[in-house]
């Protein structure tokens, strides 16, 4: 007889491979979630400074040029074409100095047209003079009417006006001659040449133009946000061919509106202590110095931030790492930092880098701060 064996279904194996896949996945994820339950958060990793407030001096300079306080566009005072210029660009001239002259032809023949009708004009008044006494002989002889001496006599007065506007007349040609020589109207140099000979110019058209000889300024260009408080500012001014060497400088004028392309003010200080150093057309600097009226701190340009509602900073939480948004005034930009002010706290922590990708209340970690093992 054959061995009596127990029977097993053919479909138990499969199932009980199935559990056991199961409960090995199970374990496979509860232990992932331990792993990541036990793992620290990550936090994006910031630049950070830490700024310190002090009251120091508002310091600011300006690039400028060394200018004359009066300047004299000389122009011919008749129309013309220019026959000869005698000075160029740095020639110092002379009061009455000739710096250029026109065609005369034209206007010497208006002057003697104006001779010849003045001549007539003479020769006109002698006549009608000479009836006027022969008429008044004869009125007093009762051999002509007093209306007809009359008559005589208008022709008289008539003829006396026209000798007067003849003799305007040659005056005015004379003085039209004459102005066909451009002379200097004080000592100083020239700056400007603005024709040339053979050229046509209008009356008051500027030929040459002269820096008056005498006291010296500093133009500057200052924009309209450091405008405000510059009286009473203390100001300095050196030349790029000599930096060390400083010259008081005392503001003088403010253009009453600024330029339209550029929003800057047109600003003009005299220098009363230059020397034979400081020359027409130098480059210049203009040194600005007053007292800082709050506590500011300097911070790199890249920590500024302006979302719409003006300029701010990141300020980073030391114990939590949350950013907050913190408004600031700014007093002034140097070359690549700026100095601001506001509700600063000495020793505060800013983010000077990638601040335009943070949000308000994200936790961030300090790119210096050590990383925390995980638990």
């Amino acid at each position: 007889m054959p061995r009596n064996t127990k029977h097993i279904p053919p479909e138990r194996p499969m199932v009980f491979c199935q559990a056991m896949l199961l409960a090995i996945t199970l374990c496979v994820l509860l232990s992932g979630c331990q792993e990541a339950k036990s793992s620290p958060p990550v936090h994006p990793v910031v630049k950070a400074m830490r700024i310190s407030l002090e009251i120091g001096a508002d310091n600011r300079s300006y690039p400028g040029v060394i200018v004359a306080r009066h300047e004299t566009q000389e122009s011919f005072r008749v129309g013309g074409r220019i026959e000869k210029r005698s000075v160029d660009v740095g020639d110092a001239v002379r009061e009455g100095q000739v710096l250029a002259t026109l065609d005369e032809k034209d206007l010497r023949l208006s002057m003697e047209s104006a001779q010849a009708e003045r001549n007539a004009a003479v020769s006109n008044k002698d006549q009608a003079i000479t009836e006027e006494q022969r008429y008044a002989t004869l009125l007093s002889k009762n051999v002509v009417s007093q209306s007809e001496y009359d008559l005589k006599h208008l022709s008289a007065e008539e003829a006396r006006a026209r000798l007067d506007k003849a003799d305007r007349s040659l005056k005015l040609a004379t003085s039209q001659l004459g102005y066909a020589r451009l002379v200097s109207s004080n000592d100083g140099v020239v700056t400007k040449v603005s024709a040339e000979a053979g050229q046509v110019v209008s009356p008051g058209q500027s030929v040459v133009t002269v820096a008056r000889k005498g006291a010296l300024e500093v133009l500057v260009d200052i924009p309209e946000r450091s405008i405000q408080g510059i009286k009473e500012t203390k100001a300095e001014a050196s030349v790029w061919s000599n930096n060390d060497i400083r010259f008081r400088a005392r503001l003088r004028e403010i253009a009453p509106s600024a330029d339209p392309a550029t929003r800057t003010y047109a600003v003009r200080y005299a220098l009363p202590d230059a020397d034979a150093s400081v020359r027409l057309g130098m480059t210049a600097t203009l040194h600005l110095s007053g007292q800082a009226r709050a506590q500011t701190a300097r911070i790199p340009a890249s920590a500024m931030l302006n979302q719409g509602k003006g300029p701010g900073l990141w300020r980073v939480d030391p114990k939590s790492g949350q950013l907050t948004f913190l408004p600031v005034t700014v007093d002034r930009y140097s070359e690549r930092d700026a100095f601001v002010h506001g509700q600063l706290a000495d020793g505060d922590i800013i983010v000077i880098s990638g601040v335009q990708k943070l949000d308000e209340g994200t936790a961030v970690r300090l790119a210096d701060a050590p990383r925390e093992d995980a638990q």
